[in-house]
This record gives structure tokens, sequence and C-alpha cells, in this order.
């Protein structure tokens, strides 16, 4: 979650996706981002899903902590299943809370069906 102008206003400003739609993380080729990738909330008819380009949120992270931010936040979703917690923040830039103290942003891309 982000409010870059103090409000949710904005595409991209606050996302929340079902675990059910988490596809697995990859590093992008950068020392300091790690990708998020999952399947598509828009667009998504229940067709074959290797067609369609996935959702995504790129998390920006200290340098080369990719093995730390994945643990942490798989510990987090992890733990809420345990205490059925309904709902986990992986970041929220404007609160200042983020699954992991290696996080420091984020940026999500919401796609379509072409």
């Amino acid at each position: 979650m982000e409010e870059t102008d103090g409000l949710f206003n904005a595409p991209g400003d606050a996302m929340c996706i079902p675990l059910s739609r988490l596809k697995g993380f990859r590093a992008n080729g950068t020392t300091t981002q790690l990708v998020i990738e999952l399947k598509p909330m828009l667009g998504y008819l229940g067709g074959d899903d290797t067609t369609l380009v996935g959702d995504s949120v790129l998390l920006t992270i200290d340098t080369n902590k990719h093995k730390e931010v994945i643990h942490d936040i798989t510990a987090a979703i992890n733990s809420a299943r345990n205490i059925d917690k309904p709902m986990i923040v992986i970041s929220d830039d404007s609160n200042s809370v983020f699954a992991s103290p290696y996080i420091t942003g984020c940026a999500n891309t919401i796609t379509a069906e072409a």
C-alpha cells in the first residue's frame, strides 16, 4: 500500500491478493529487487493460466537479501494460517509496515488478459 498523494486514489495505491493467486518469487537481475509473481486478477476467466500475463509485485529490498525476504514472507504466511489470521501485510509504505525488515518498498503491476 502506498498513498502516493495522501489518498488511496491512484491505480496501484492498494492491492490485496488471495493466497491462492501466489505463483512464486523470482529475482529480476538486480541485487535490490524481488518479484512476487501472481495469477492475474483482471481478465482471468478460468482459462489456461499459462497463456496469460500475470500480475506482479516488485519489492525493493536490501542488497542481496532475496532469500531472507522470501523466508520472512513465507513465515508470515504460515504463521497467519496457524492462527487463522485473515490477512498479512507484505508492504505498507505509508505506515512503514513490512513482512520483512529487509523490504523497503514496493510497486505492483495488475494486467488484463490481452
